[in-house]
Formats: structure tokens, sequence, C-alpha cells
């Protein structure tokens, strides 16, 4: 839209467009009609203000000078609107693990700090246990009768006792995997090269270290958390949108996720489909990549929603819109080349660059580059404000 300025330099040395509101010319009289107060003839030209809307005619000349557009109006059947509510950044709760102690231990050395980058498989505590030295015992007298077993063979042995020893083995071994001894110190403790009752609870997968509550020397009991890890690869944006008849957000809305001016692209993987007893809002969770670690849990985020809109939504340029006497939205429709009327219409989901709009039919020729200069022109020809 041309600056306001050079609107007015235009309108100085331009020959005044004709401006009418009820089919006459009113340019022939050299100046805009001042409004009355009461109507002239006892006709009530407020009632039938919709079939006589004011017009704006343009000759060629000016029409090139105001660079004025038009457009028909046609169904967008891809249109899309934007639903901005505000979200909080959590951890992607299918990519965290509770990583705790599985028997009574001693942490005798730290080996992970709060916020370390782990892969899994990597060392987070080293600890002592009785029931660990006891195992490891087991274990390790279970392997070698096994080894011996084996190497005789099941012919030699017999078959139950075969059997007898390696079902001993592996549960063992099962037992000792399932109190968080890995592959590899597996193997050792079997060596015989580990040390008694000392073991060292590893890292499940990838992931942060969110929380690490414990200290060196400190006893824990079996169950109690060590840290908390999370893959941050992937957080989640926890939305909460307001109670709508209709309202619809399917797994796979595109989402634009705003943090204090960063954007990042994310889509919906969850929508609740039960209003919260208290917010009386719906839940939706949306999934953003964050491989550059820039986003963290618990910040708070703007979240936009790209919702698919029916499709024979018509929807015009920002710049068409322009407000009448009364403060509606209007448009100025093209009657013919250089005669406009302005319509009133109901301005509804704001999109990419342009707003929905309702009360004029598909095809309709909308002005959209130059509206403003035409509703100065409706402005200075002084026409009454319609009562609704």
């Amino acid at each position: 839209m041309k600056p306001f300025i050079t609107m007015l330099a235009l309108a100085l040395w331009l020959a005044p467009p004709a401006v009418a509101d009820d089919g006459h010319d009113h340019a022939a009289a050299g100046a805009h009609q001042e409004p009355s107060a009461e109507p002239r003839d006892g006709h009530d030209h407020d009632a039938d203000q919709a079939d006589h809307a004011p017009e704006v005619t343009l000759d060629e000349e000016q029409r090139a000078l105001l660079d004025v557009r038009v457009e028909a109006l046609r169904a967008r059947p891809d249109s899309v609107r934007s639903l901005t509510v505000p979200a909080e950044l959590t951890s992607n709760q299918y990519r965290t693990w509770v990583v705790p102690v599985r028997i009574d231990s001693q942490v005798l050395a730290r080996r992970v700090s709060l916020g370390q980058h782990l892969e899994g498989g990597d060392a987070i505590a080293t600890l002592f246990s009785p029931v660990m030295a006891e195992l490891q015992s087991d274990l390790a007298t279970a392997a070698d009768e096994w080894r011996r077993v084996r190497q005789l063979g099941q012919r030699t042995v017999g078959n139950q006792r075969y059997l007898d020893v390696r079902g001993r083995y592996q549960s063992l071994r099962a037992r000792a995997r399932g109190y968080g001894l890995g592959k590899a110190d597996l193997e050792a403790l079997e060596k015989g090269e580990a040390e008694e009752g000392v073991y060292t609870l590893r890292a499940p997968d990838d992931g942060l270290v969110l929380t690490d509550a414990f200290q060196q020397g400190q006893w824990l009991t079996a169950g109690q958390p060590l840290v908390t890890l999370v893959d941050e690869a992937t957080l989640w944006a926890e939305a909460a949108l307001p109670s709508r008849p209709g309202l619809s957000v399917p797994d796979g809305t595109p989402a634009r996720v705003v943090v204090d001016g960063t954007e990042v692209r994310g889509e919906v993987i969850q929508s609740g489909h039960r209003l919260d007893p208290v917010t009386r809002t719906l839940s939706v969770r949306v999934a953003v990549p964050n491989q550059d670690h820039l986003l963290h849990p618990g910040m708070f985020a703007d979240v936009a929603l790209e919702l698919p809109l029916p499709e024979d939504t018509l929807s015009v340029p920002e710049e068409a819109l322009t407000r009448g006497p009364d403060g509606d939205w209007q448009l100025f429709v093209e009657q013919e080349p250089g005669r406009y009327r302005a319509v009133e219409v109901t301005v509804l989901d704001q999109l990419e660059g342009r707003r929905r709009v309702t009360g004029l039919a598909a095809g309709s020729r909308v002005v959209t580059r130059g509206a403003f200069f035409l509703a100065s022109e409706l402005a200075k020809s002084g026409f009454r404000v319609h009562q609704h």
C-alpha cells in the first residue's frame, strides 16, 4: 500500500473520483454533497443501503497511477488457519529413563555430573553391595562349572545334570543383568577380574543427566533413583487449547513453536479428547526437534497450530480490507472496470498474510490494492453511518 502522503499528493492533483450512493452521478455537481440529517423525500435511505451501497469511480489514468489491482475470490482448498496458544516445553517422557539402584548399595564413586550427555553403556556410579558380593561368588562358581560340563558334553555328564548346570548359570547371569551389570562387567566377573561386591551402574541409553540427587558414600535402598536421563533430541510442547465446539487437532498437524524469538517446526503427536476439569481446556502435545540443544524443559513457548480450513474457504490479502463509516470491515467490489462498490463482510480467521471472509460469493472481483484510497474517498464524501 502506498504511503499516506503519496495518496494525498495524488488526490490533490488528480481529478476527484466520482462517488455515488444512490446510483446518480454526484460528480457533475463539482463537489461532494454534505449528508443530510433527515431524508429529503420521506424515503428511508438507510433501509435500502445494501441495495444502494456507496460507490467510487476511477478513470483509466487514475487506476494506473494508483496501481489499483483486482482479484476474483476463489476457494483455496489448501488454506490453513493459525491458532496460537501458550505452551510449556517438557521432557520427552517416551525418551526419559529413571535409573535406580536395584539392590541396597553404597556409592563409592560418582561418574557423572548434572547436565552431562551420556551414551548408552557409560558409567553412572561405582557402587558396593553385600548382595552383589554373594551373587558374584555364586555366578563365578556356576560359570566355572558350566564351562566344564559344556566341554565334557551332554552325553558324557548326562542330560539332567547338563540342563541343571546350564539353568543355574543362566539364572544367575540374568539376575546380575537385572542388578545393572553390563555385558563387559559380566565377562570380567566370570573371569575372576571383578572386585568383590563392587559393580558399576551404567546408562541404559543415550541421554542427558537431568537429575543426580546422590552423594558419594551414601547408602541407597533398592529402587531408589540414582539419576534421571532424558534424550533432548526431541522435546514436547504441552499446549492448552480453548474449549470450542468442533475444534479438532488431528495427529500430524504442523506447528510452529516460538521460544524467545527462536522458531522451530514441529507437529502434533497427541491430542486430548477430554477437557481438563480444572482449566476447561484441551491438552495438545507437540513434538519439537531439538538437535542443537537450543531448547530445554521448563521454557515457555507460543505454539501456532496450522489447522486446515473447509475447501470452500474464501480469503483476501490483509490490505484489501478497510473499515467502513460505522467501523465494520468492508471490501470494494468491482462492478465494472473503474467502478467499485463498498460491501460489508465478516472477517474470520487469520491466514498466512490473508484473512478469511464471508459475505461475498465466490467469483466476486474485489480490490486487493488501492482499497485504502477508495475508502478515503468514501470518507470525504460524507456517507452516513447506518444503524444496526
